[in-house]
């Protein structure tokens, strides 16, 4: 029992900072993604370490397990473009073979990064 309300209060602080998120993009005289910003807000409470990485592990763990099941909706929406998309094959494939080794490498510097902070940090 007690560790389903722990995973509970980790959730409820995960939403409570993306509702904190979607607020501030409410109020900025411009658009931006409100999920960016909690990320941006949930990174920013971790590095002063205001919020202990911890307190929501095992949230994290629940949605990197289940991302499949997340992007289920945008998945369908893309469907609705297949004649946007089918107009636009050549540079939609274009912009994938060039975004992708872009991200996995820096995907990769960034875990290579935090591997060696976290390593000096143990010792």
């Amino acid at each position: 029992m007690k560790k389903s309300l722990h995973i509970t209060l980790e959730l409820a602080v995960v939403l409570l900072i993306c509702f904190l998120g979607e607020l501030i993009v409410k109020l900025l005289p411009f658009n931006f993604s409100a999920s960016v910003l909690s990320m941006l807000i949930l990174l920013l409470l971790l590095a002063v370490r205001a919020l202990k990485a911890e307190s929501v592990n095992a949230s994290a763990r629940f949605f990197t397990s289940n991302m499949a099941v997340l992007f289920i909706p945008y998945g369908v929406k893309v469907l609705q473009y297949v004649d946007v998309i089918r107009e636009n094959i050549l540079l939609f494939v274009l912009i994938v073979l060039v975004t992708t080794p872009v991200v996995y490498g820096v995907t990769a510097l960034t875990a290579q990064l935090v591997i060696k902070l976290q390593s000096k940090e143990g010792e």
